[in-house]
């Protein structure tokens, strides 16, 4: 992965939600699906499901959207720091 990607995700991870950003960070493992990630972080929600079917459809989508830059950033930086590139 090129440095410019890795600073453009890096940038995205850290301009989300800081609870959701928690949330992923220590509960959930790099190797996870995105579905299993959307599970975890809706179910960690102070009403749950219930939560998130009550926000607006946009919202959803850009709350979704948030945990799926997080995790990609996660595994990018497993990738990095596991199989290290000395280019």
């Amino acid at each position: 992965m090129s440095k410019e990607t890795f600073d453009a995700l890096a940038e995205r991870k850290h301009a989300t939600h800081p609870i959701t950003r928690q949330i992923i960070d220590r509960e959930c493992h790099v190797g996870l699906s995105n579905r299993a990630v959307f599970k975890l972080v809706i179910s960690r929600l102070v009403e749950g499901y219930k939560t998130y079917r009550s926000m607006p459809r946009e919202s959803r989508r850009k709350f979704l959207q948030e945990c799926i830059d997080i995790h990609r950033y996660n595994r990018a930086e497993y990738q990095a720091v596991m199989y290290p590139s000395y280019e």
